[in-house]
């Protein structure tokens, strides 16, 4: 094979792989934050329209904060996460103490939740309310360790949530 043959032949798989991409794209509907029973009717929650409701007087909000574009793991992770809430917390999530929320850190009026709490990638964070004021939170960054295994991942959230809810303030949190 000449040099002009291993460039086109480099040349022509760019421009396939290119038309994967694009196809693929148009293809696949954007990703957005999925609005939960437990968002949608809790204080606290996001209304319909992404705009935030009053803040919690006491309890702690769990957020899932992801940018606009979403991987499967990502997802996973989502899912993963909500059903470790949901199943392990279903009576605080009733009485309101305890709150799920899926941010789109991404979407105009919510950008400041990734600088809040520090986060560069999608990521699963804590906070707790007193008195109507974030008095602390804490982020999960070892989901992503733990993610290829659903159970470990849903004991991970479950206990870091029911240590972070009943002990004391592992970060202070000024802001939000």
């Amino acid at each position: 094979m000449t040099l002009k043959e291993a460039a086109a032949n480099s040349l022509l798989m760019f421009v396939a792989a290119t038309c994967v991409v694009l196809i693929t794209k148009a293809v696949t509907p954007a990703p957005q934050a999925i609005p939960s029973a437990a968002t949608a009717s809790a204080p606290g929650g996001l209304s319909g329209t992404g705009e935030q409701t009053p803040a919690m007087a006491d309890g702690v909000k769990v957020y899932y904060l992801h940018g606009r574009f979403r991987c499967t793991t990502c997802r996973s992770i989502q899912e993963y996460a909500e059903e470790a809430v949901r199943t392990g917390f279903a009576d605080e999530l009733q009485s309101g103490r305890i709150e799920w929320h899926a941010i789109n850190y991404d979407e105009p009026g919510f950008r400041h939740y990734a600088t809040d709490y520090e986060v560069a990638a999608p990521s699963v964070v804590l906070a707790r309310f007193q008195d109507g004021s974030q008095v602390a939170w804490k982020n999960l960054p070892e989901i992503w360790e733990h993610v290829g295994n659903r159970s470990v991942f849903i004991d991970y959230i479950q206990t870091n949530l029911r240590e972070f809810a009943d002990g004391p303030s592992p970060t202070l949190a000024p802001k939000p």
